[in-house]
């Protein structure tokens, strides 16, 4: 006897084998996300840690705020960061920059796994 097509087992077990596969696609992309996002709130945070630093060099104390740029406060015509970043997910959450005393608190509210914060003394 001839048989035409595949049998609903045969089906079944290739469709469930697809979507196992496609599962691991999905947490694997939404993981390198995830990191890639993590990964530029860290570059975003230290250009503009470095942007503090240079005013601070420059003028002896750190600006009173990083947005929309990082100017020195003395001398108003140096500016360091000309545009400072903004987070890569969260739009109407930008990075905290709290001057404190000799100091400064910069955070990232919305790195994936919990805030993360830079602090200067």
């Amino acid at each position: 006897m001839k048989r035409n097509g595949f049998t609903f087992i045969e089906l079944l077990v290739v469709i469930t084998i697809i979507a196992v596969i496609f599962a691991a696609g999905v947490v694997s992309y939404t993981t390198i996300s995830k990191n890639s996002r993590n990964a530029r709130r860290s570059a975003d945070m230290e250009a503009i840690r470095q942007a503090l630093e240079m005013c601070r060099s420059i003028d002896g104390e750190y600006p009173a705020a990083v947005y929309p740029s990082v100017t020195c406060p003395l001398t108003t015509t140096i500016v360091t960061l000309k545009t400072t970043p903004t987070d890569p997910k969260c739009a109407t959450t930008n990075y905290t920059y709290t001057p404190s005393g000799g100091g400064y608190t910069l955070t990232a509210s919305c790195y994936e796994g919990g805030a993360k914060s830079l602090t200067n003394p």
